[in-house]
């Protein structure tokens, strides 16, 4: 290895300020997140950004909070300059998401940008403009109360930087995702963003928390929350136990900043259940208790006590994990009770049945004597166990015995004795026939008697993926649309699918956006959207131990014969166990 003395020298400004820009600012949702942050510290209640090509064109920000005085616009863009900490106590006892002096000057560094403040108590305000960190401009003009700031061409002196950007819809829904946190946290402001002359959101506003997850997750949801506090500690946790999730998602807070914790995520974690589904943790502590100045961009902090965080939010989350679901009068970050309540509506498990069509062929007959030690009927013992003559229950002579062992079903008929395990046998049923469905595409659509208000949330997803949506038989009128007087969204059409039972159209509409934004082959997507819409649709399945009467329990076997893969449910446990008459003669010595 060649070793070359050279002499220490001071980095040139412009170097040393485009890497410190790197540390803080990486893509269009840095700079929003930090521009969202600044108009919160300045008690804004309203907050409108403003998009182009997802932010990496042009990024607004305006807010009506405390404003700038013109004498302090000089220093907004210098790094290390702020009105929040003057002295290292007030470092270590940061109350304010801003505090490092950094963001601007990082923001400007790297872009072109303009900013208009005025302050509450002056009568006229400032501009000052900055490209690529000099600044261009400063003087007095007329401005409204609150602060203006826009960003354009970000990275356009670091191409290297701008070409791992990545397209302009990931971006949005970054810059998306920013607002809707904050939103969490801090429910009375009323945030409204759009792209390219849209509008895509408008959150907030609202009472409490409580309030903006149901415009977030929906009323139909089978969500809950709750809370513990001990020290000075509090936890608030809100679950969303999403059916059919694959993955968790940690959504935390700590004193109103989005952080990325392992000691959250590890309580979580240890409850030794299944926590799939999205989480929103909330910790509130002293805040000489927590060291947030340990990462540029503010996302990790320190605790000087991790082990009441933890105990606390394992509390929190095995009482949800108890609880299923449903918010009841626990104490909210608002510091509000409420009484509001997310439930899924109940309803009849066999309306979901739906007479098969008589193309579904029958299998062939093939009875294999199982022993019991060998368990369920498989395809290889067997192509299946069901009878194909063509009589139904009463040319067989089978019989309905009743419920046994925690409510198998058990039934006679006259090559044996078969058990059935009715909710795996009713997951099958209604599996195939959403299967069915799409089989012929997701072109066919059925128009709603009354069209369903869509969540505010919800709207942004909606209009960035309207023709995908549009092509699975999904229609909504949204606020910009000509014709729509009221300014709502709602929804106007969904698929023509059968199967769905209680899944409401807004839970469909959310699922298919959800298989969209995962699965990015457009190929494979409509695969992904029926994969969890048939997820979904097996917690409408009978439970197991339910009460059922004859006449359900023979309708269930004899529509579970129909389906074509009858000897399992679709997460792959059995359906059924036969026990041939000849193999029980022999056990018998008969």
């Amino acid at each position: 290895m060649n070793v070359v003395n050279r002499n220490i020298e001071r980095l040139d400004e412009s170097v040393s300020s485009r890497i410190a820009a790197g540390e803080v600012i990486e893509r269009p949702a840095s700079a929003a997140k930090e521009l969202l942050e600044n108009s919160l510290d300045a008690g804004a209640e309203d907050v409108r950004i403003s998009l182009e090509q997802g932010g990496k064109v042009s990024l607004v920000v305006e807010d009506d909070g405390a404003g700038i005085q013109f004498d302090d616009l000089g220093l907004a863009f210098e790094r290390y300059a702020t009105s929040k900490i003057k002295t290292l106590d007030d470092l270590e006892r940061v109350r304010t998401l801003g505090y490092r002096g950094e963001a601007l000057s990082s923001i400007a560094a790297v872009s072109r940008v303009e900013l208009r403040s005025r302050a509450r108590d002056s009568e006229i305000g400032g501009m000052i403009r900055c490209d690529g960190g000099a600044a261009s401009r400063c003087s007095e003009t007329p401005a409204s109360f609150g602060t203006r700031i826009q960003v354009d061409d970000l990275f356009y002196n670091l191409p290297a930087r701008r070409k791992f950007l990545k397209g302009s819809t990931a971006e949005l829904k970054r810059i998306i995702q920013v607002v809707q946190d904050y939103a969490l946290v801090h429910p009375r402001v009323r945030f409204r963003l759009s792209n390219d002359g849209k509008n895509l959101l408008d959150i907030g506003d609202a009472g409490s928390t409580d309030e903006v997850l149901i415009s977030l997750w929906g009323r139909e949801h089978r969500s809950g929350s709750s809370s513990a506090m001990a020290g000075g500690v509090s936890v608030s946790l809100w679950w969303n136990n999403l059916p059919g999730a694959r993955r968790v998602n940690v959504t935390a807070f700590v004193n109103g900043r989005r952080v990325q914790d392992p000691t959250i995520r590890s309580a979580l974690n240890s409850t030794g259940a299944s926590i799939y589904g999205e989480w929103v943790v909330m910790v509130d502590l002293p805040p000489e208790d927590v060291d947030v100045n340990i990462h540029p961009a503010k996302a990790e902090v320190r605790f000087r006590k991790t082990g009441p965080i933890f105990e606390l939010t394992r509390r929190g989350a095995q009482d949800l994990l108890l609880k299923g679901g449903g918010f009841s009068g626990v104490t909210h970050h608002s510091g509000e009770e409420s009484g509001t309540s997310i439930a899924s509506a109940v309803a009849d498990p066999w309306e979901n049945y739906v007479p098969q069509p008589e193309r579904f062929k029958k299998h062939p007959q093939l009875f294999s004597a199982v022993p019991p030690e060998a368990g369920a009927v498989t395809e290889e013992q067997g192509r299946t166990l069901f009878p194909d003559d063509g009589g139904g229950a009463e040319r067989t002579g089978r019989k309905y015995l009743g419920q046994a062992q925690g409510g198998y079903l058990v039934f006679d008929d006259p090559r044996g004795l078969c058990l059935l395990d009715a909710h795996a046998a009713h997951e099958r049923i209604l599996y195939e026939q959403i299967e069915d469905s799409f089989a012929g595409g997701l072109s066919a659509a059925q128009k709603m008697v009354f069209e369903q208000e869509i969540p505010r949330a919800v709207i942004a997803a909606a209009s960035l993926h309207r023709d995908e949506l549009a092509c699975m038989g999904f229609t909504f009128r949204l606020p910009d649309d000509e014709g729509n007087g009221s300014g709502e969204a709602s929804l106007v059409t969904v698929p023509a699918l059968r199967g769905l039972g209680r899944l409401s159209p807004v839970e469909m509409l959310r699922s298919a956006i959800r298989g969209i934004e995962e699965e990015d082959d457009p190929s494979k997507r409509d695969r992904e959207v029926w994969w969890r819409w048939a997820r979904t649709a097996c917690r409408d399945a009978i439970k197991l131990g339910d009460s059922v009467g004859r006449e359900e329990a023979m309708d269930l076997f004899m529509r579970l014969e129909r389906c074509r893969s009858p000897y399992s449910c679709p997460h792959g446990r059995p359906t059924t166990i036969f026990l041939a008459g000849e193999k029980l003669k022999s056990w018998f010595e008969r």
